[in-house]
């Protein structure tokens, strides 16, 4: 089979994943990256695709997806459905993503995880599925139903076992799990994060050393820190191995906090979650059904109808934009937290967040003013 036409995307700056490059030339074929090279250099029989004055940047890679182009993964029954979110999100520079199914029954777990696996086979960009929940605490569990809430048990272990290139995360809270059950999950192929928890500070340590990996959008779903008990969220800032993900929305999270979490964290282990419902990525956001309840828009929040945050209404491509414009993190800095650093929590740092030869052809083409243009992937 004949290879297909190799591309040259020029007159644009290359964000690497390392450092911004200029006057050079960014070479795709087949779905991968050959190189970057001086313009003078490309080959001749490449197809030139100039982008003048925008930025070419590592596609975004989003651990957290509730929902997006009006859909809600929780209440798919389809698979054209959870393609459909995946193609919201693709447009605004999302090129992967992991499909969040939140707390609920067995039945729609089930359903979730083989809508995933038959959605993959038509749509490269889903990586896996995030179960966030049910074995979450109840008195930090925001939006989630309560009802659903429990235990982990023997049956939901064996449930968990990502086939192969699928990637699993679960967030769990360490007092609905044992050390014991981490350990297993993690064996399996699991990756662990801690989120929706009330858990002792004994029981973050031994979930961590049980081989826990992660904390979900840090700051919402846990305790606060004190003088003598730091909780999961002093944990988190003050573990140097552990990566955290955030929401930068404007409302989940303050600037200010935001920048706390960036000087605490090691660089590299912070990154950025849309923690998306249905309204995003839509060019007509809708209110939605969440455990049987309208949930709406108001003022760029998600909300229940007890008016408390449900998720949010944004795709990474805002994330980022607001970290530059908002929070005043270096525009490399936040391009890496939307593609870099989820990567490489996802294991998948060798072939995905960065444009360098032999990496994945997933690029984000932004303006000067980090707006997304154009996602190829």
């Amino acid at each position: 089979m004949a290879n297909a036409p190799l591309k040259a995307l020029t007159d644009a700056s290359i964000f690497t994943g390392e450092a911004f490059v200029e006057g050079h030339a960014l070479l795709l074929q087949d779905g991968l990256i050959l190189d970057i090279v001086a313009k003078n250099r490309i080959p001749a029989e490449a197809r030139t695709i100039p982008y003048p004055d925008n930025i070419l940047a590592p596609g975004f890679i989003d651990c957290q997806v509730n929902g997006g182009g009006n859909v809600l993964f929780n209440a798919a029954t389809d698979t054209e459905s959870v393609v459909a979110i995946a193609k919201a999100h693709a447009r605004y520079g999302t090129t992967r993503l992991l499909l969040t199914c939140i707390s609920d029954s067995k039945e729609v777990m089930q359903r979730a995880l083989g809508l995933m696996r038959e959605a993959r086979r038509l749509c490269p960009n889903i990586l896996g599925i995030h179960f966030e929940g049910p074995h979450l605490s109840t008195t930090h569990r925001g939006v989630h139903d309560a009802a659903f809430l429990r235990d982990m048990e023997p049956d939901d272990l064996r449930f968990m076992t990502p086939e192969p290139d699928e990637i699993m995360l679960a967030t769990v809270a360490p007092e609905r799990v044992t050390p014991e059950q981490i350990r297993q999950l993690v064996a399996q192929g699991v990756i662990v994060s801690l989120g929706h928890t009330a858990a002792s500070l004994e029981q973050i340590r031994a979930a961590l050393e049980a081989g826990a990996t992660g904390f979900t959008h840090l700051f919402n779903g846990m305790g606060t820190m004190s003088a003598r008990c730091p909780g999961p969220v002093g944990v988190a800032l003050d573990d140097r191995e552990s990566w955290c993900g955030i929401i930068a929305d404007g409302h989940h999270v303050s600037d200010e906090m935001i920048r706390l979490a960036l000087r605490a964290k090691p660089p590299g282990k912070l990154f950025l979650v849309s923690d998306a419902m249905p309204p995003a990525g839509s060019d007509a956001p809708q209110s939605f059904k969440l455990y049987g309840e309208t949930s709406r828009i108001e003022n760029g929040q998600c909300l229940n109808g007890e008016g408390r945050l449900a998720g949010s209404s944004i795709t990474l491509s805002q994330a980022v934009r607001y970290c530059v414009k908002s929070v005043g993190i270096d525009p490399a800095e936040a391009l890496r937290m939307a593609s870099t650093y989820p990567a490489a929590f996802l294991g998948l740092g060798d072939k995905l967040g960065k444009l360098l030869p032999g990496y994945k052809a997933d690029v984000a083409v932004l303006d000067r003013n980090f707006s997304v243009k154009l996602t190829s992937s």
